[in-house]
């Protein structure tokens, strides 16, 4: 997509990737989450502080994408377990190029650092987008959130060659 800018997050955008994640999450128009599983999967308000210190932290690299100065995505590397934890694209942004764009500069990073492969949790609705990416399903892993029960699954990709 023209017009998209990646940069590191800084701790002072944790509320801005929080709302990014909580209308993503809102704009899920998909038969595989039911409305109760999606309300459980949206982050409350009060975990700002938890995602200023992912923000802050060695562990995680924390992209943010914008459109003209217009937070659209962001997206998140644990370089530890050379793992994607996150990537969200608010709705009006979806389709875009916004999360292809994140998610290949995470990859080019975890090449960097040394991965041969990258796993990732992805929800049910995002999976063929990463199938486009040429990531495969490895397997299911059902979550309980706040005592509701839901399903996302478990992708990787070689990054060799």
């Amino acid at each position: 997509m023209d017009g998209v800018r990646l940069r590191s997050a800084e701790p002072a955008d944790a509320s801005t990737v929080l709302a990014i994640k909580q209308a993503a999450i809102d704009g899920i128009d998909s038969p595989a989450y039911t409305d109760a599983q999606i309300a459980a999967w949206r982050p409350d308000d009060d975990v700002t502080a938890d995602f200023r210190r992912a923000i802050r932290s060695d562990r995680f690299e924390t992209l943010l994408a914008e459109i003209d100065g217009v937070a659209a995505g962001y997206a998140v590397l644990n370089a530890e377990r050379d793992r994607i934890d996150a990537v969200f694209v608010r709705p009006e942004f979806a389709g875009g190029g916004v999360a292809s764009s994140l998610v290949s500069q995470l990859e080019s990073r975890a090449r960097v650092r040394g991965a041969t492969a990258l796993t990732l949790v992805s929800s049910l609705n995002a999976g063929p987008f990463y199938e486009s990416l040429q990531y495969r399903e490895s397997g299911r892993q059902t979550r309980s959130i706040d005592g509701t029960e839901v399903e996302f699954a478990v992708m990787r990709k070689s990054l060799d060659g």
